[in-house]
Formats: C-alpha cells, sequence, structure tokens
C-alpha cells in the first residue's frame, strides 16, 4: 500500500484555540491513509490537542518560543530541522504574519511546497499591528501557495495585487456536531440551571481583540432590562483577570459566568439564547459558524468579514454604535426561531466533509506534480 502524504503543519502550539480547532477537525476527517498531518510548533511543551494528535498517528515536535529578537534564527532552525527530515515535501505554516519567515527556512531546505495560511485580518494601527506588518513582509516570496480563510485575511497577509493566486479555504467545521436538538437544549438548560434564564454566550480566548470589555459592558445595560441574563465566557484567559475586575467594578460579576477551555461547546451553544461577538478583528471566526451550526442567533461586530454570515441568524452591529443599539439587537434576537442550519453549510462549502475532500485532493495534486 502507497505510504501517506506526510504534512509538516507549524504552529504555535496545538492548544484549544479557533485555528487549533479548526486544524483538528480536518485532522479528524481526512483519510490518513492517504494523508497524514505532523506537527512543528513553537512551545517546548504539549498542548491540548497532543495526545490526540499521536492518537491519530500523528508526530509532534517542540521548539523554543517565537519573539521578536529571535526572529533571524526561525529560517535557520527550519532549515537545520527540515534537512534532517527529508521526508516533508509540504510544509503548510498556520501562522499568519510569521509564515514568510517558517517558509524561508523550508525554502533554504530545498522544500518543494510551501504553503502559507493567513488566518486573521489585522485592521488598527497600533505599534504591535505595525510590527507584524513588517515580519509579515517575507510571505509571498518564500510561498509557493497562499491560503486564506476569507478575502479579508487574504488582502491582509498578502495584499490585494495578488489576489487571484489565493485560494479561500474556509473554516469548515463538523456541522452535524453542532446540529440543533431542542430537547436535548432543554435537558442541558436544566442541568446548568439557566432554565429561566436569558442566556448570552461567547466563545473566544479572553484577549484585547475579542472586545471582552465592550461585551461585559453591554451585558451591564442588558441586565437593566433582563435581570435574570447570564453571560457565558467561554475560552482562556489571556489578559491576566482584567475582565474580572471590570465586571466586579461593573456590578455584574455575579451573572457572568468565567468557564475557560471546554470540551463541551457544542452543548453550551445548545443551552445559550443569543451568541454574541463584537471582536475587534477577525479572519473567518470558527466560533460564529459554531453557533450558527446550533441554529443560534448571533449578534456580531461589522468589522467581521461578511463571508461568515452562512446563516440568516446573523446581524450586525457596529462597534462606533451606541450600546444601546447592541442591547436592542440582542434581545430582539431571543425571539428567533431556533432552525436546523446542516443544508446551509454544505452548500456553501463550510461542512467538514467536503474541505477535508478538497484538502486531500489538493495535497494529492501538489505532491504528484513534484519535480
Amino acid at each position: 500500500m502507497t505510504k501517506p502524504i506526510k504534512i509538516l503543519c507549524v504552529v504555535t502550539q496545538m492548544n484549544k484555540g479557533g485555528m487549533e480547532s479548526r486544524l483538528m477537525d480536518i485532522y479528524r476527517d481526512i483519510d490518513k491513509n492517504r494523508v497524514q498531518f505532523h506537527f512543528y510548533t513553537f512551545r517546548p511543551d504539549a498542548g491540548n490537542f497532543d495526545k490526540e494528535i499521536k492518537d491519530l498517528g500523528g508526530e509532534i515536535y517542540y521548539s523554543k518560543p517565537l519573539s521578536i529578537k529571535n526572529s533571524f534564527l526561525i529560517p535557520i532552525k527550519l532549515k537545520s530541522f527540515l534537512i534532517k527530515h527529508p521526508e516533508y515535501k509540504i510544509v503548510h505554516a498556520h501562522m499568519n504574519q510569521w509564515c514568510g519567515l517558517i517558509l524561508k527556512g523550508a525554502k533554504m531546505a530545498n522544500v518543494p511546497i510551501r504553503i502559507a495560511h493567513s488566518r486573521t485580518a489585522l485592521t488598527n494601527g497600533s505599534f504591535k499591528n505595525l510590527v507584524k506588518n513588517i515580519i509579515k513582509l517575507p510571505t509571498n516570496k518564500y510561498s509557493t501557495h497562499k491560503f486564506a480563510v476569507s478575502k479579508k485575511a487574504a488582502d491582509w497577509l498578502y495584499g490585494k495585487e495578488i489576489k487571484d493566486e489565493v485560494m479561500v479555504v474556509p473554516n469548515a467545521i463538523d456541522s452535524e456536531k453542532y446540529k440543533y436538538n431542542d430537547m436535548k437544549r432543554k435537558q442541558i438548560r436544566a442541568v446548568l440551571g439557566w432554565t429561566n434564564d436569558f442566556v448570552l454566550i461567547h466563545v473566544g480566548n479572553i484577549r484585547k481583540e475579542k472586545n471582552h470589555k465592550f461585551l461585559v459592558n453591554i451585558f451591564k445595560d442588558i441586565l437593566l432590562d433582563e435581570p435574570n441574563s447570564k453571560l457565558i465566557l467561554v475560552g482562556k484567559d489571556n489578559l491576566n483577570g482584567a475582565i474580572h475586575s471590570l465586571a466586579r467594578k461593573l456590578c455584574v460579576y455575579d451573572n457572568i459566568e468565567f468557564l475557560g477551555l471546554r470540551d463541551d461547546v457544542a452543548d453550551l451553544l445548545q443551552a445559550a439564547d443569543v451568541f454574541v461577538f463584537p471582536s475587534l478583528y477577525e479572519g473567518l471566526p470558527g466560533a460564529v459558524l459554531e453557533a450558527q451550526a446550533a441554529g443560534l442567533p448571533c449578534v456580531i461586530s461589522d468589522t467581521i468579514t461578511e463571508e461568515v454570515e452562512i446563516t440568516p441568524l446573523v446581524v450586525r452591529r457596529s462597534l462606533e454604535d451606541d450600546v444601546n443599539r447592541w442591547v436592542e439587537s440582542i434581545i430582539d434576537s431571543r425571539n428567533s426561531m431556533r432552525m436546523d442550519t446542516m443544508q446551509y453549510f454544505q452548500e456553501k462549502g463550510f461542512d467538514i466533509k467536503s474541505l477535508s475532500c478538497k484538502m486531500t485532493s489538493f495535497y494529492e495534486d501538489a505532491y504528484s506534480n513534484i519535480k
């Protein structure tokens, strides 16, 4: 039997973030007799998904964390690693602005297929983002193939001038896993003690770009109209308790549940009433797709690409809007009928089955054309 094509996926760490979850969705579904993922990570310790990766037959390599100070070493480290591992003919970098430096190392090691993958779309002009805009510059030069989760993400990493060279690879999900079930919803709400509550949910690590500060301020005003409301926050806290402190200051802490990383996101989405996502910027957020797959009404910021609107369940609001406009949209959304959305995902190519087939064909075609 022909051995599977080995793809070296370069990531920061395989933890339960949005990108990592979407990558794992593909890995779980892809035919491992044809394609096998291995992972090169920029962390010395194991990530949340590492055990599952090994159980699925994958290998994981660990390296020191990335930083601006050691960025000049990245190509050298990748070159050295890839020369020792000539079995990798395809390197797929999932690291936004760092893709160029990673793929430079792959180029130096004569790896023929070098894929850059843009998963974000930075918009503000902060110093940190200006630095990222400089770091990303080698990407076009050293990548043989250019992927992006959305048109915005493509424009950010590669520029609009070469948009025709970019392959948009949507953040597909296992829509069957999230399919709405009314009986299941009632059971979960009863177990969680939410039966009589108006439940808002946000799924995403607590980071500046996720805009939790704005979300908590919205929730403060929602409580004035709906005192039986709860705000469920799912994700790792990367702001050192700042949102906890804000919630206490605004006297809403007792109505917020900080759940951290969870394995039962699909169940939580079934049980919630409205999904709220006021991000400052995104690529194509998988969390919004998951919420729609669960038939959950979504109120999101208009900074997020329109490509995320798979169903009629999405309402967009400007971050410049008065908080009252957000409150109004959220409360109005609770009256939306929950629905089965699987057909929308299948028709628009956002279901994992169709994407894993597409990716398998791409890898096999690319590999067969290596000279």
